[in-house]
């Protein structure tokens, strides 16, 4: 089972945020964040993303690649 396969069958908690790092336009790695106030206060940060938002951005990099 990948990653998309998993958050679209399992419900996380709403506070969960996630953050996306890309080689070139293709995902490369995906990393949940486990304490996003904290997160949101570095100096180098990406941007944070929603469940929703990260399945978006999983189906729009799947679609891609094939």
């Amino acid at each position: 089972m990948d990653y998309l396969t998993f958050l679209k069958r399992n419900k996380m908690h709403h506070s969960n945020r996630w953050i996306v790092k890309y080689s070139e336009d293709k995902v490369r790695e995906v990393k949940l964040i486990f304490n996003p106030e904290e997160y949101r206060k570095m100096k180098k940060r990406r941007p944070l993303h929603t469940q929703k938002g990260l399945i978006k951005i999983l189906e729009k990099d799947k679609n891609k690649k094939q």
